[in-house]
């Protein structure tokens, strides 16, 4: 048996391997990245350059991310991952508030329809 591990900063503010999915929110400048590393995180594009636009990461993904969608006017936020889970997010603390695990294969891309008054 071989037994592998990474070792890793206790927080890491950059992406270790490719972006798969990008959502902005115009009104806070909140940018939310998520990729190849198993990790969604979160950038304030509204800061100015010297600084750190680093939020918060979102880590309770054991695969790939493929896919992000931001719904419920931004106040949620929900992943697509190789792991075969969708999960909902509070996008503004950073946990997951639910975990469907219904899919037999990977989950690839994700749709949110708004409601239209009619």
């Amino acid at each position: 048996m071989q037994v592998s591990f990474v070792i890793r900063d206790a927080e890491e503010k950059r992406h270790q391997n490719g972006v798969d999915a990008l959502q902005l929110v115009p009104i806070n400048g909140r940018l939310y990245s998520a990729g190849r590393d198993a990790i969604i995180r979160v950038w304030n594009c509204t800061q100015i350059s010297s600084q750190e636009p680093y939020i918060q990461s979102k880590e309770h993904l054991h695969d790939w991310v493929n896919d992000i969608v931001l719904c419920c006017g931004g106040r949620n936020l929900i992943s697509a991952s190789r792991d075969t889970t969708v999960k909902v997010w509070n996008a503004h603390k950073g946990f997951c508030m639910s975990t469907l695990r219904t899919h037999r294969d990977y989950v690839q891309a994700l749709a949110y329809a708004t409601e239209t008054g009619g």
